[in-house]
């Protein structure tokens, strides 16, 4: 038969338990998550039979909550080493634009020059 090797050091890492330990955590979360999901779909239902339209805010949050589910899943799968929310960047937020500063002029400037326009246009009356 054939042996295997067995790296003792490979099975000691600690980044796999950790591992493992957030596979566990959210394998229990995708649960309550499923849990959830059925019964807003019963409440979408509900909105859907009353009034021919679902409700939106429950639209929005189920939107959250798929993309969890997504995440989450694809980390247990190991499809990425990438941790889902909230261990995931926001990337769903714009960055902040930049700051441009701009000078204003003075008030003294700015009156003093209505005042010249004024005494001009006086000067041009008494002419």
């Amino acid at each position: 038969m054939n042996q295997i090797d067995i790296d003792k050091e490979e099975i000691l890492k600690t980044s796999k338990w950790i591992r493992l330990l957030f596979m566990l955590l959210y394998g229990f979360a995708i649960n309550f998550v499923l849990t959830i999901c059925l019964g807003l779909a019963f409440i979408q239902f509900l909105f859907y039979l009353f009034t021919s339209k679902p409700n939106v805010s429950i639209a929005n949050f189920n939107e959250h909550l798929i993309g969890f589910f997504s995440d989450s899943l694809a980390f247990l799968l190991f499809q990425t080493d990438e941790k889902p929310f909230p261990f995931k960047g926001n990337n769903d937020f714009q960055e902040e634009g930049e700051v441009i500063e701009g000078e204003s002029e003075p008030e003294a400037e700015v009156t003093g020059e209505t005042s010249e326009v004024a005494d001009t246009s006086t000067q041009s009356d008494k002419d």
